[in-house]
C-alpha cells in the first residue's frame, strides 16, 4: 500500500482521487498549485487511508465536517477480491460504515474526496506558561460554545509536562488568511512565551505539528469524550498534571492531554450524504474530545506509562459520570489498543456495522486474519488485562 502514491485531479477540480500511500502533506502539496484543498489530517507525515476511515479531524471541520464526511466514494477490494465502489448511490451501507467503521469491510484503494478553494490560511502555536491556564481553559470553552459565530476557526489547546515544567499549547487555526480574527480576541489576551501564529500554506502548518511529534520514541494514545464544561475541562488538567508525577523519572518522557471540540457546526456536518457511523447527535453536542498522549524512550516503563493513561482516563471517566457529562464515544483515530472503539457508536450503530460486515466478508476475513485493533466487537483477548 506504501507505493500507491496516485494523485489525480478530476477534470472539474471537484474531486481529487487519491491513493492510501500517501500522506496528507503529500496530498495538500499537490493540490496547492490549483488553489485546492481536501479535507483531511493535520499532521504532515500521517496516512491519508487510516485518518479517513475513523473519521479524521481537520482544521476545517467546522466547516466541512470531518474527512470521512467528505469523500464521494471510495474504492474497495472486498474479502472475496471484488472491487467495488462505495458512494451514497452505490453500496450505501458500505459507504456509511467507512465513515468511521476502520478497515473492517476490505482494503480501500482509492478515497475520492471533495475538494475545497483554499490558497493561504492562518495559525500556529502560543506557548502559555501556568499562571494563564484558567485563562486558557475560558477561552477554549468559550470558542468551543461560540463556533457558530466562525465555522472558519479552529483550535487544540494542549497541556504539557516537560522536564519538571508545567506548560500549555494554544494551537489556533483560521481557514481564511486573517491574522488574529476576533473570535481570537480571548486567546489573544492572554500574554504568551512565544507565538509562531502567521499565514501561511495548509502543508506548511501540516509541518509544524509533524514537528511535534519526533521519530524514535515509543508512544501511547489513550482518548474520551464528555460534554463540554468548563470546571470540568480544568479538572482533567489537573488529574493528567497530578498523574503523570509518577513516570516524571522515565526517559525522554512527553506526556501531553489534548483537548479539541467537537462543535455544533462539526455536528451538522456528520450528516453529509447520509450520515456516518459514529453515533454523536448535535443535540447533545458540543462535545469535549481529550487525547491522553505519552512519548518515551525504554520499553521497561511500558507497563507504568500505561496504567498512568488508564488512571487518567477512568478518573475523568468517573467524575463526568458524577457531574453527568459523560458521553460514550470513543475516537478511534485517538485510541488505546485497549479501548472498545466500534460498540462506542451506540448499539443500533454497532449493530448495523456488524451487519454490513457479514453482508461483504462473510468468512470475517478482516477480524480474523488482518492484525491490528478496533475490530468490531471491541478489544480482542490479546489486549485485555
Amino acid at each position: 500500500m506504501a507505493s500507491m502514491k496516485n494523485i489525480k485531479l478530476s477534470e472539474d477540480k471537484r474531486i481529487a482521487s487519491i491513493e492510501p500511500g500517501n500522506t496528507w502533506f503529500d496530498a495538500y502539496h499537490a493540490l496547492e498549485s490549483d488553489n485546492l484543498a481536501v479535507i483531511g489530517g493535520r499532521v504532515a507525515a500521517i496516512g491519508v487511508g487510516g485518518l479517513t476511515l475513523g473519521g479524521g479531524i481537520s482544521f476545517y471541520s467546522s466547516q466541512y465536517g470531518w474527512a470521512c464526511d467528505n469523500v464521494a466514494s471510495f474504492e474497495v477490494v472486498t474479502a472475496s477480491g471484488a472491487i467495488i465502489t462505495a458512494s451514497p448511490t452505490s453500496h450505501a451501507d458500505l459507504y456509511w460504515s467507512l465513515r468511521g467503521g476502520g478497515n473492517n469491510f476490505g482494503i480501500v484503494t482509492r478515497f475520492n474526496l471533495e475538494t475545497i478553494p483554499q490558497s493561504l490560511m492562518w495559525g500556529g502555536s502560543r506557548i502559555l506558561l501556568e499562571p494563564q491556564f484558567p485563562a486558557a481553559i475560558d477561552a477554549f470553552s468559550n470558542l468551543g460554545v461560540n463556533s457558530p459565530q466562525d465555522v472558519a476557526a479552529a483550535q487544540i489547546l494542549s497541556f504539557v509536562y516537560y522536564q519538571n515544567t508545567k506548560s500549555a499549547s494554544a494551537d489556533l487555526q483560521h481557514a481564511k488568511p486573517i491574522a488574529n480574527a476576533s473570535i481570537f480576541s480571548e486567546y489573544l489576551a492572554i500574554p504568551a512565551t512565544s507565538d509562531t501564529t502567521s499565514v501561511r500554506t495548509l502543508a506548511n502548518l501540516t509541518l509544524d505539528f509533524n514537528n511535534k511529534n519526533p521519530n524514535g520514541l515509543r508512544e501511547s494514545y489513550w482518548t474520551a469524550t464528555f460534554k463540554l464544561d468548563r470546571d470540568f475541562t480544568a479538572f482533567i488538567k489537573d488529574v493528567f498534571f497530578e498523574e503523570v508525577l509518577s513516570i516524571a523519572d522515565a526517559d525522554a518522557l512527553i506526556p501531553a492531554i489534548t483537548l479539541q471540540v467537537i462543535t455544533i457546526p462539526m455536528l451538522r456536518n456528520f450528516a453529509k450524504h447520509g450520515g456516518n457511523a459514529l453515533g454523536l447527535s448535535k443535540e447533545d453536542g458540543p462535545f469535549l474530545l481529550i487525547d491522553s498522549s505519552t512519548m518515551w524512550a525504554d520499553e521497561a516503563d511500558d507497563e507504568r506509562i500505561l496504567r498512568t493513561h488508564r488512571r487518567i482516563i477512568e478518573r475523568s471517566v468517573e467524575e463526568a459520570k458524577k457531574r453527568g457529562l459523560f458521553v460514550e464515544y470513543i475516537y478511534m483515530n485517538y485510541a488505546s489498543q485497549f479501548q472498545d472503539v466500534i460498540p462506542s457508536y451506540g448499539a443500533e450503530n454497532h449493530a448495523r456495522l456488524k451487519a454490513v460486515a457479514k453482508k461483504y466478508d462473510p468468512q470475517g476475513v478482516f477480524q480474523v486474519l488482518q492484525p491490528g485493533y478496533f475490530k468490531l466487537d471491541g478489544v480482542s483477548s490479546r489486549y485485555r488485562e
